[in-house]
């Protein structure tokens, strides 16, 4: 809770809701007593089920992940995280730094056998319905190994939230000709299309930025940079449209008309595009599971993260993960 630009009325009023709909949740607080036990009175279900641990260390937005490992071994981040890898409680989800975050949950939760780095996954709204798409911003780095576990990572995340045998994959590209790209890519895709003739994977090709709205493939794999200027630029146009969308309904007493007969379908369409809910990324990759949240989150965003990660537990996700990437990786190595 500390470190993050997210409000702590926002946070616990976001976990209140969620506790709201999962009875049995129990939460972890890392930060300040006074000021959590302060706020939390108005919220008398969550009071009973939250442990407050008192920090007064803190990972800030601008710490370098190299020196946080060295520094700030008591940070509520780094607290949070042990409390993980200590098996006191299921998952983490934080709201700061996402340099420091996949440092740390490198470092002490651990990758699972077979991938070299985690992946930040989200799920995606389509014309079609949701996609997964990663890594959204934990490795920036181009490189074909990392592009090959992402797409197993991805496929492993569809098949179960999705409940879909074989899920397609697509791989993010500048155009979709096999010429197009740099060397990394395309020595990935030459990888992955081996892997799809061996039926070991469904891998589609390349896709471009426009095909992940379409829906084209259950999962898009590209690199933590072009993966996070996607996600950037996706919450930008639909806040562009949610503006434009609200002025226009306001410019006419027509308008408003027209809007308070529409109102409950344009409500299912500003929510499924609302930016501010759809805010969590899924740490894959690791030993256990670890959700980030922008720094700005508002209390939609911190229900819905809470929710997903009640979800993902109540469906063992990081087991069947495990067991699918040790499939894929057994079936690679015969």
């Amino acid at each position: 809770m500390l470190g993050s630009e997210t409000k702590l009325n926002d946070i616990l009023k976001g976990l209140n809701q969620s506790l709201l709909r999962n009875l049995n949740y129990r939460f972890e607080l890392y930060g300040s007593e006074k000021a959590i036990k302060k706020k939390i009175e108005k919220y008398k279900r969550l009071i009973n089920a939250v442990e407050i641990i008192d920090c007064d260390c803190y990972v800030t937005m601008k710490d370098k992940p190299s020196e946080i490992l060295k520094s700030k071994k008591t940070s509520s981040m780094s607290l949070a995280i042990n409390s993980v890898t200590e098996n006191k409680s299921d998952a983490v989800l934080s709201f700061g730094n996402t340099g420091a975050l996949v440092s740390l949950s490198l470092l002490n939760i651990k990758t699972l056998k077979g991938i070299k780095r985690p992946a930040i996954a989200s799920i995606w709204p389509n014309m079609k319905g949701e996609s997964v798409v990663l890594d959204l911003g934990a490795n920036i780095k181009v490189g074909s190994r990392y592009l090959i576990d992402n797409s197993i990572l991805g496929a492993s995340l569809a098949s179960i939230l999705f409940k879909i045998n074989n899920p397609s994959i697509g791989l993010l590209n500048v155009g979709i000709e096999d010429n197009k790209g740099n060397e990394e890519i395309k020595i990935a895709s030459d990888q992955l299309k081996e892997l799809s003739r061996n039926s070991r994977i469904n891998y589609y090709g390349y896709v471009e930025g426009n095909d992940i709205s379409i829906g084209k493939t259950n999962v898009v794999v590209t690199d933590g940079f072009s993966g996070n200027i996607s996600l950037k630029t996706a919450e930008g146009t639909a806040k562009f449209f949610q503006s434009h969308l609200e002025d226009a309904f306001r410019s006419s007493i027509f308008s408003k008309v027209g809007y308070f007969l529409s109102s409950l379908a344009m409500k299912s369409v500003r929510d499924r595009l609302d930016p501010r809910v759809h805010n969590c990324g899924i740490l894959v990759g690791l030993n256990s599971l670890a959700v980030k949240c922008h720094g700005q989150s508002e209390h939609r965003g911190v229900s819905y993260a809470a929710d997903i990660i009640y979800s993902l537990l109540e469906n063992n996700i990081n087991e069947k993960i495990r067991d699918y990437v040790s499939e894929m990786h057994n079936k690679l190595t015969k």
